[in-house]
Formats: C-alpha cells, sequence, structure tokens
C-alpha cells in the first residue's frame, strides 16, 4: 500500500513529542535530585578535603623560621580584621573565616574554618568561645578540638564564657528585652530566664553557679546600671543593687567581689551587691584591664596631651594615680604584679603603684598587644610580633 502523507494524524505526532519532552524534563530533574542527595550525604566526607584546600591561602601566615626572630611577624593578609586571645598559653588567632592557633614560638599548632558571619571570641584559661553577633550559631573549642557547636532559634546579642568552660548567650526575644541562655562545659543547658532589663554584660561567679547580670536603663534623663545576682539553681534573683549613674562597659567578678566598670565612673560592690568604692574618671576612659589583683584604667587628656592610669588594689581598695607627660595612649595590661601601657612611645612597664617605670619596646606602630608568659605578643595592622621580656 502506498503510504500517503495525508493518512499522518498531526494530533498523535504532538502528543508524542510533547511526552518526549515531559520524559526528558523528569529525567533530567531526577539527575539533579539524586546528585543533591549525594552531596548531602557526603558533605562530611568532602569537607574536609575542602578545608584543605582554603588552608593554601592563609589569612595569618608564620614566616616558618625565615626572618631574624624565627617565625616572627606572623603575616596578616589585605589588613583584616582579626580578634587575639590566650587559649592555654598559645596564642589564639580569629578571622573572618578561621581560627588560627599558634604557639609562643610561632608554629602553626592548628586552623578550623568557622564559616561564621560577623564572628566574635572570648577565651578563658583552657577553652574558647566563638559565636556569630547578630546570627544563631556559637561553637566552644579547647586547643586540641571543637568541643561542641550549637544553632539557637533567636538572634545572639553578645556571648560569655567562664574559666571552667560554662557559656551564657543573650539573644534577642519577642516577648521580653533579651533572653539569657547558660549552657555548662559540655553543652547541655542548665539555665534560661526571660529578661524584661535590658542587659549589657555578664560576670560568672568564680564557681559558675550563678554570675551577675548588668543592665542598662535611662533613668532622670541619664544612663543608669543595675547588677542583679543570679543563681542557676534557682528561679528568684538573690539580689538586687541600687542604679549607678553610668553606663556598664565590662563587669568582673572574683572572690573580693564585683567590679563595674562604667564609661564615666566604677565602683566595687560586696557579695551581696553593696557598692563599697566609687571612683569619677579624670578624662576620657581609653583601655582597661583586671585580674585577681585590681583594676587598672587608662586615660587620655587631649586638651593637655597627657595620659594617666590608676591601680585599684581588689583587696585593700587603695587606689593609686600615675601621670605622664605622653599622649596617644593605646592599651593597658595587668600581667603578674606589672602592669604594661603601651603609647605612641612603645610600652612601658610600671608597678602596680605606679613606680618602677622600665621601659620594654620602643616601637609605636602597633594597636595592641597581649602577654603571655614571658612573651609581649604586639598586634598591627598587618602583622603581630613577638618581644621577650623578663620580670
Amino acid at each position: 500500500m502506498k503510504y500517503d502523507p495525508r493518512d499522518v494524524d498531526i494530533v498523535s505526532l504532538r502528543r508524542k513529542k510533547k511526552r518526549r519532552r515531559q520524559l526528558t524534563k523528569f529525567t533530567i530533574f531526577a539527575l539533579i535530585v539524586t546528585l543533591g542527595i549525594t552531596a548531602y550525604v557526603k558533605v562530611d566526607d568532602w569537607f574536609p578535603k575542602l578545608e584543605g584546600i582554603g588552608s593554601r591561602f592563609q589569612s595569618v601566615k608564620s614566616n616558618n623560621g625565615d626572618s631574624a626572630d624565627g617565625n616572627f611577624p606572623l603575616s596578616v593578609s589585605g589588613g583584616i580584621d582579626y580578634q587575639v586571645g590566650n587559649l592555654n598559653d598559645y596564642l589564639a588567632i580569629l578571622s573572618d573565616a578561621y581560627l588560627y592557633i599558634y604557639d609562643q614560638d610561632g608554629d602553626l599548632y592548628d586552623e578550623r574554618q568557622h564559616a561564621y558571619a560577623n564572628a566574635m571570641m572570648q577565651t578563658a584559661e583552657k577553652k574558647v568561645l566563638i559565636y556569630e553577633s547578630g546570627g544563631n550559631n556559637f561553637r566552644v573549642d579547647s586547643r586540641r578540638k571543637n568541643l561542641y557547636s550549637k544553632k539557637l532559634d533567636n538572634t545572639i546579642v553578645f556571648a560569655r564564657i567562664s574559666e571552667s568552660g560554662s557559656t551564657a548567650i543573650i539573644t534577642n526575644s519577642d516577648n521580653y528585652a533579651c533572653k539569657l541562655l547558660v549552657f555548662d562545659d559540655t553543652g547541655n543547658q542548665i539555665y534560661s530566664r526571660n529578661c524584661v532589663e535590658r542587659v549589657v554584660d555578664i560576670a560568672f561567679n568564680e564557681s559558675s553557679t550563678g554570675c551577675v547580670l548588668s543592665t542598662s536603663d535611662a533613668q532622670n534623663g541619664e544612663l543608669v546600671t543595675k547588677l542583679i545576682s543570679v543563681d542557676f539553681n534557682s528561679e528568684k534573683d538573690k539580689w538586687t543593687s541600687e542604679a549607678f549613674s553610668t553606663m556598664c562597659l565590662k563587669t568582673c567578678y572574683d572572690e573580693n567581689g564585683i567590679f563595674l566598670i562604667g564609661d564615666t565612673k566604677c565602683a566595687y560592690y560586696d557579695s551581696k551587691g553593696k557598692q563599697t568604692l566609687t571612683y569619677d574618671y579624670p578624662s576620657t576612659l581609653i583601655d582597661w584591664d583586671y585580674s585577681a589583683d585590681g583594676a587598672a584604667l587608662l586615660f587620655e587628656n587631649e586638651t593637655k596631651r597627657q595620659s594617666y592610669f590608676t591601680t585599684i588594689n581588689s583587696k585593700t581598695k587603695e587606689i593609686c594615680e600615675k601621670e605622664f607627660d605622653v599622649a596617644g595612649s593605646k592599651c593597658i595590661q595587668i600581667a603578674e604584679r606589672y602592669v604594661y601601657v603601651m603609647n605612641k612611645n612603645g610600652i612601658s612597664r610600671f608597678g602596680f603603684k605606679g613606680t618602677e617605670e622600665t621601659n620594654i619596646s620602643s616601637e609605636n606602630s602597633y594597636d595592641g598587644f597581649i602577654i603571655i608568659e614571658d612573651y609581649i605578643f604586639q598586634l598591627g595592622y598587618d602583622r603581630i610580633d613577638r618581644t621577650e621580656y623578663k620580670e
């Protein structure tokens, strides 16, 4: 029989073409889904390999012994923002993507990717806390490994870690000013509190069984701070202090009491919340440090081009003031029984009462420093250097 093109069913052909196109689309979709599931299942196997690729482009690098000072200075690429802390006598450096751990000789001990946006770091003895300010994630690491990581429902405002490894997290809240969550050293939640007050800082007590919350509020047209003592085993507050007319910057807690550092004045409190000492600042507060011996506060008067520092003994509450005709104050730290001050002339060491001045370094290109055992690590825009000093 002769084939006649007019006998072809046009509608049938169109249906067959449509089915072929649908089958092709379905096949491609199924392939994409399969690849996606495979990638998700294998992500734990692939991620370490990807980390290895990233490590070739470290943002913080040692000199591998090529310089006169061995592995120092450490180079910080691109002028990235970085944070530094003392992690069990190792140098912990947090960049925008990695946690680097260096020993005191500048050898890289470990590097770990954190992938947190706007990451912040706090160190305490053998633990380091990294949290995502304005995000939901935080983690706690030791020198050897990551101990645990968590993702919270609400965004993190700030976080603190105690010397025993307990962690306090302040988050946003839909119905309250903020919310407090406390985790033990293994990551188990042990306490929560819906706060009607705006909490601006937290200080753990020595046993990490409770803490003091520093709260901020407006009263009679000025900012005031109140302290609230909290026990993690009780729903009731232990005490609340009287309002103190300053904005809290930092709260410290030890066996001698509680020290509140404000923007215009500071104060000591006893363990029951009674104020035992106040000190009005002589000039603009630049920096501060706190240890078991007491507090050290650094000031600068730009008009007179003078700097000051004040020490307050935590036991005796003795106040000592030291004035020097040098402007450009940057940083102050307490180490053992000495106070170290960085200004435009370098770093000088003083006795706790402001006597026994000794020049440690004349280098003025750094913005801050951290002391770990017998070394001062000087922190610059694109480098971290090391200076050895003797007691």
